[in-house]
Parts: C-alpha cells; structure tokens; sequence
C-alpha cells in the first residue's frame, strides 16, 4: 500500500491512494463474503437440515445430539457466529482505516491547494 521509491515530505513512506481504495473494494468484498456466510450459518439452525434417523429413541436421541452439535449455539453454528463476529470487527477496523486514510487525504490535498 505504500510506494518505497516516493518519499513523502516528512521523509516517511508515500501512499498509493489507487492501493487504498483497491483495498476499500476487498474489505466490501469481505463484508458481502460475510453475510453471504452468516446467512449461510443460519441457515444450519432450521428444519430444512434436522436429521431423519427414525422414531426410535436411539434414533431421535441421536437426531437431538445431531441437531445440537450442528445447529445450537453451543454447536458449530455459535463457532461460526463467534468466527463470523471476529471477521466483522477485523473488516469494520479496516474500513475505518481506509475512510480516516481517504478522508485525511482529501483534507490535506485541498489545503495544498488552496490560494488565497
């Protein structure tokens, strides 16, 4: 995201504002990633993914540990949302970076460009 051969004026590292908003395009594509997953992992709680292991008890038992270990929140549905809720913080930090990054940017360039 930086250009080593640009030194800015304070001898530090210059930035490619075409990288940052390429990066702005990959966190949209994270988040709509996201949702697609988390629609994906709500998806496990509904009937539509109950086992069908007959009506003896061993079978319903088995259905009942089956459905818990897949679609309960203690399950691999609350390990995904756990996932899923990680990813969002990380993506929510990113496109803040990008918009103070963008924002403080813009800023500076109007003051270098204003003539009284």
């Amino acid at each position: 995201m930086y250009v080593d051969d640009e030194p800015s004026s304070a001898g530090g590292w210059a930035v490619d504002p075409a990288q940052v908003q390429a990066f702005a395009q990959a966190v949209a594509d994270v988040r709509e990633q996201l949702d697609f997953i988390t629609r994906e992992v709500e998806e496990l709680s509904t009937p539509n993914y109950a086992p069908m292991l007959g009506t003896s008890p061993v079978g319903q038992e088995l259905a009942e540990k089956f459905t818990d270990r897949m679609g309960s929140e203690k399950g691999l549905r609350g390990q995904l949302n756990v996932a899923v809720a990680h990813m969002e913080e990380f993506v929510l930090a990113a496109e803040n970076t990008a918009r103070t990054y963008l924002q403080v940017d813009t800023d500076n360039a109007s003051k270098m460009n204003y003539h009284p």
